[in-house]
């Protein structure tokens, strides 16, 4: 049964060797198995028919909420109204692993080495949502009359544009009434030791697209053309360095970065009638998304640019305050592994922002984000079992201590 784990080295465990020694099969025979998968967005591989048998005979209540592709479960445990409310959120998809990236193993042969398990998905989230479930089968067997309710949030569209995902999911209990206490998203925090940083929101996010229109022309004659590519200089400048706001103690300050720039000229001695730019801003609560796209427009306008835009916010920041889970979560990593955790709203956007619509309090617990995305993507089998751990013992805190 175990032949995949022949040659394991013993793992070091500095907090409760016993509890976590004990997670360690279920966690690399759950993540193995999900890794085996290709479930590249929105495939799912068959992943949630997995998790989902796990958690029905955890005694959970499953219930398929598809739309298109787009594989999505929610589950609960206990009254689905019950408080208080705690739900675990993950995806099953993964992004492609790349035709020319230079993986060392077969990405979805998950494999074991010096304690790693690599393949795609591993640490971005295969490997939480294993730890999550392994988790949550240990605390319902410890106590199986808990206070409270325990969720699932899961879908296959987190990687892609992340519409028929868990933001259906979100529309669809809000459309019951659904309200949630605390929310934990498995997305991979970590920065060097497990525990150092969890996220307790995210910044916004905003995508545009500019067409600048000039004048084909002959570049021997420049008096008779007008270059979109010099013209744009000025405002691409502007945008680029301005100051956006001042940051704040979790928030840094609003960026702006170009992503694409592309035209058409037809030879080397051509300049090109027009210029498409692709662009990103990601912005603090400091800002907005309609403070933002009235400055762009009217610089555009100030430089004499004839230019046509396209904008798509595609999500508002967000931050959990101070609060019952943001302190139980501290008070773990601090009582489990001895480290003060960093507060942050780094790195890019998750389904936290959908979550929030419904959820009190949603905070970001996850492995190392070193090689997510990557080739050779792998995660720590002594962090999964530690992060099985620390959720295990959230639980605890806010279903068993608290009551």
């Amino acid at each position: 049964m175990f032949k995949s784990f022949k040659g394991l080295p013993d793992l070091p465990y500095a907090v409760a060797p016993i509890e976590q020694v004990k997670y360690q099969r279920p966690i690399i025979e759950l993540a193995q198995e999900l890794i085996r998968r290709p479930s590249i967005t929105p495939s799912d591989g068959g992943c949630t028919a997995i998790l989902a048998n796990r958690l029905a005979v955890a005694g959970f209540t499953t219930e398929y909420v598809n739309k298109g592709a787009v594989t999505n479960l929610w589950a609960y445990r206990g009254d689905d109204n019950s408080q208080p409310s705690v739900v675990f959120s993950g995806h099953t998809d993964v992004v492609p692993p790349g035709q020319n990236a230079k993986w060392e193993t077969a990405p979805f042969m998950p494999t074991i080495k010096d304690g790693f398990i690599i393949g795609r998905g591993a640490s971005d989230m295969k490997g939480s949502l294993a730890a999550m479930i392994v988790a949550t089968e240990h605390f319902v067997k410890k106590y199986p009359k808990h206070q409270g309710s325990i969720g699932f949030m899961l879908t296959s569209d987190e990687e892609g544009e992340a519409i028929d995902g868990t933001r259906h999911i979100v529309d669809s209990l809000k459309q019951r009434g659904k309200v949630i206490d605390y929310a934990i998203v498995g997305e991979p925090t970590t920065d060097k030791q497990l525990g150092d940083a969890i996220r307790i929101g995210r910044r916004g996010s905003i995508n545009g697209k500019i067409r600048i229109q000039g004048k084909q022309g002959h570049v021997g004659y420049p008096e008779q053309l007008s270059n979109p590519i010099h013209n744009s200089s000025k405002l691409v400048h502007k945008l680029a360095t301005k100051r956006w706001d001042m940051p704040s103690r979790y928030f840094p300050s609003t960026s702006f970065q170009l992503v694409k720039v592309h035209s058409e000229s037809g030879a080397m001695n051509v300049t090109p009638a027009s210029l498409e730019m692709v662009f990103n801003f990601r912005y603090s609560p400091r800002n907005s998304f309609d403070k933002i796209q009235s400055y762009v427009e009217k610089k555009a306008k100030k430089y004499g640019l004839e230019a046509t835009f396209e904008w798509e916010h595609e999500a508002a920041p967000y931050i959990t305050r101070r609060g019952k889970l943001r302190k139980t979560v501290q008070k773990v990593i601090q009582q489990e592994s001895q480290l003060k955790t960093k507060l942050t709203t780094g790195g890019g956007i998750s389904d936290g922002r959908y979550i929030k619509q419904i959820a009190t309090q949603v905070i970001e617990l996850g492995p190392s984000n070193k090689t997510i995305h990557q080739a050779n993507e792998r995660v720590s089998i002594s962090e999964l079992n530690k992060l099985c751990h620390l959720y295990f013992r959230i639980l605890e805190e806010l279903l068993i201590k608290s009551s």
